[in-house]
């Protein structure tokens, strides 16, 4: 019995040890590749790096222009580092009726960071899967949601003042036609959508002392202060 316990614990951790030996491996060669196509500027391979199966061609091509911001970027790659995804990690997204999800699971975010004082940003990220032991970008791939009302604008809020980094912030909003909600950690976003349905924002801190303001096309509908311990809850009229 305790013959067959060791045989099957050691079987377990040589099947572990080379998945993970073969994602090291992965990561290496999707690292190396990833460089190559930024330092030649080769938009060919980049775009062979995104895993777009099930992406239809507009998708394709709105992925690929993303990813093509790093090719205009004059510094040269400094690190590519595989993080953790945020917890707050938006999945999918909606608007102009369509909602857009990625091609397959993400389960980490590709950080890259650049070199030196030349023109371009100093850092970049994205989503990447790891699919048959290969690491590649998410893809995203749209469902038209037949939505007929007005086209989404650009909604948010924003959160200002002493103790702002330490509230609790939950959202509801309507994105063409389709109700969608989320707790915040963001103090200050905008997004597109219809209108903000509700918005809670909630203190523990008896220092706190900020206002809370809602905004469409870049107008403020609503602004209310929080002090102390409390929260401001905004609720959008019938």
């Amino acid at each position: 019995m305790l013959k067959h316990v060791l045989t099957t614990v050691i079987t377990l951790l040589a099947l572990t040890l080379g998945a993970s030996a073969a994602e090291a491996d992965g990561s290496a060669k999707f690292k190396d590749s990833l460089r190559a196509a930024i330092t030649a500027k080769d938009h060919q391979k980049l775009e062979g790096l995104i895993y777009s199966e099930g992406s239809s061609p507009a998708d394709r091509q709105r992925m690929s222009s993303q990813l093509r911001t790093m090719l205009l970027n004059d510094r040269e790659v400094e690190e590519i580092s595989l993080e953790p995804l945020p917890s707050d990690f938006d999945s999918f997204y909606i608007v102009r009726g369509q909602k857009f999800e990625p091609t397959a699971t993400p389960v980490g975010m590709i950080k890259i960071t650049f070199k030196g004082d030349a023109q371009g940003p100093s850092k970049s990220s994205s989503a990447y899967t790891i699919v048959e032991g290969k690491l590649f970008f998410v893809g995203m791939k749209s469902t038209d949601l037949g939505w007929k009302g007005p086209p989404d604008k650009n909604i948010g809020f924003s959160v200002f003042g002493k103790g702002a980094a330490e509230l609790q912030i939950q959202g509801v909003w309507n994105a063409s036609g389709v109700q969608l909600k989320k707790t915040f950690k963001e103090g200050s976003i905008t997004f597109w959508g219809q209108y903000i349905e509700e918005l809670n924002v909630t203190s523990g801190n008896d220092d706190c002392d900020v206002t809370v303001s809602i905004t469409e096309d870049g107008k403020k509908i609503y602004s209310q202060p929080l002090k102390g311990k409390g929260s401001v809850q905004y609720k959008k009229n019938s």
